[in-house]
């Protein structure tokens, strides 16, 4: 009996972004992993907007957070004046997240918000869909270094179709052959028994690599199961 390799992403955690000045849309989240792979809105708990100068313009019904965001944000709609320093959450679900960067509805829309010059926007990203994933040992095809700093796993798509899933590791400059030696390790060193082989585990902050130590220097891992198909988060 084959067994199965894990990863788990860096969830949940936080990154925040400034204003790009044009298109009310954010410069590209950093630090939470491949921007290209930042996509899935639906792994976002909140969007919380702090107002640099007080020059930004809120619909009447953007939201207020009244309690903690994780698990679940809860919010209050009582007003609150922009000013230098204030935070305004709007609705993530009425958002856009395309490779690492929100785009925001203006504040003509229910809900929206028009950025002004040196906002910044925080993300919170949450536990959810495409968090947590495993492969049989048998569907690994084998992985490539996409930059000094990246390499990219590639597996037999979980769909069966013929677009690989990947998963892209961000890593310390030069440590592809370390990688190389961590799924060497994960897919050989242990018997066939069925087992659940946790290859990299990045939740709730902690770094936890097979073997105990990171010579890789690990920082993040981004999923992209094969176009975001059926069964899989949009």
């Amino acid at each position: 009996m084959e067994n199965y390799l894990y990863f788990r992403k860096l969830r949940p955690v936080k990154a925040t972004a400034t204003f790009s000045g044009s298109s009310n849309a954010t410069n590209a989240f950093t630090g939470v992993g491949v921007a290209a792979n930042l996509d899935n809105i639906n792994e976002i708990a909140s969007i919380a907007i702090t107002s640099a100068a007080g020059g930004g313009t809120g619909h009447a019904s953007i939201l207020f957070e009244t309690t903690a965001v994780l698990p679940a944000p809860t919010y209050s709609s009582t007003a609150l004046a922009i000013a230098t320093g204030s935070v305004h959450y709007v609705n993530p679900a009425n958002q856009a997240l395309s490779n690492g960067v929100i785009t925001l509805d203006g504040h003509g829309t229910s809900g929206g918000y028009t950025l002004a010059s040196s906002d910044t926007v925080t993300i919170t990203f949450k536990q959810g869909l495409e968090t947590s994933f495993m492969y049989p040992v048998s569907a690994f095809k084998g992985l490539v270094a996409t930059d000094t700093n990246t390499t990219s796993l590639h597996f037999a798509s979980i769909l069966g179709d013929a677009t690989d899933d990947v998963v892209t590791i961000e890593h310390a400059n030069g440590k592809f052959e370390d990688i190389c030696k961590l799924m060497n390790d994960a897919c050989n060193a242990f018997p066939k028994e069925g087992k659940l082989i946790s290859v990299i585990d990045l939740g709730f902050g902690e770094t936890n690599i097979l073997g105990g130590s990171n010579p890789a220097s690990i920082t993040s891992i981004e999923y992209a199961p094969e176009g975001g198909a059926a069964g899989m988060a949009t």
